[in-house]
């Protein structure tokens, strides 16, 4: 239901039993009570309210938190241990909370990639009802099983893990990022020439993040084609922040292409 809506319906609900709860005092001669009672449920409410605003505000430090630990290799072992009792205690809960356990799935897997365990982030994402996801949610799950496949080298996996997606998600940026990762199990299967000249169009268009994932395809096709210098150069484009990262956690044919490059940058 609409949160705007499950507030609308709870406003209701207390207004018509606060009107019950009136005739009924004054029925009984006590309608002077309603004040008392009115002032007592107020607090209640409005602590209810700061309870969960405060829930709300402890919750999204904690998903922040969890996701900078990806990139944080002494804070994992604990993000891994309370992303997983999260997803405990999110399934305890029930459907209602399906959303929460995809999200805290990928980020699991995000971790456990991180740490050099990506089929153990695969199979966290197995667990995923992704047939109760609505498409974009759905294709996010995807996106992170086929990496941790191709993290793993586990090339069948990632494209069966990809074939079986829905044909569009209705979130672009997913989309092509799935087309991306198709590109790279492509390169894997010796159609480097394809992906290059893919990855090229795909680059063209689209936002910068799309951008860095479509020239670090190109720079991993030009190097299966046995043209070092040029997939360097593509690689070049990329800021260092970002190419520390893709030696540190990117696929296993981009890290030392990354490394390169970060090398090639600190001596000029």
């Amino acid at each position: 239901m609409n949160p705007w809506l499950l507030r609308l319906f709870r406003i209701a609900a207390v207004a018509i039993l606060a009107f019950l709860a009136y005739y009924v005092l004054e029925y009984f001669g006590h309608a002077w009570a309603i004040w008392p009672l009115a002032i007592v449920f107020g607090a209640l409410w409005i602590g209810e309210a700061l309870l969960g605003v405060r829930r709300r505000k402890t919750r999204e430090a904690n998903w922040d938190r969890w996701e900078r630990a990806v990139h944080d290799e002494a804070a994992r072992p604990e993000a891994i241990r309370e992303v997983r009792e999260a997803i405990k205690a999110a399934r305890r809960l029930g459907p209602r909370l399906k959303l929460d356990v995809a999200h805290l799935s990928v980020v699991l897997a995000e971790l456990h990639d991180a740490s050099g365990k990506p089929l153990e982030g695969a199979r966290v994402l197995s667990q995923v009802a992704v047939e109760e996801l609505d498409k974009a949610q759905a294709a996010v799950v995807r996106h992170a099983k086929v990496v941790c496949y191709l993290s793993a080298g586990e090339i069948e996996d990632a494209e069966n893990a990809l074939a079986i997606r829905d044909a569009a998600s209705g979130a672009e940026d997913i989309d092509v990022r799935l087309n991306l990762l198709g590109l790279m199990i492509a390169i894997e299967k010796g159609e480097a020439e394809r992906a290059l000249a893919d990855a090229e169009r795909i680059g063209e268009g689209h936002d910068a993040d799309v951008q860095i994932e479509a020239l670090v395809v190109q720079a991993a096709a030009l190097d299966a084609l046995g043209k070092r210098g040029e997939a360097l150069g593509r690689l070049d484009r990329i800021d260092p922040a970002t190419l520390a990262d893709l030696a540190r956690l990117g696929q296993p044919r981009v890290r030392p292409l990354a490394q390169a490059a970060l090398d090639r940058s600190a001596d000029t």
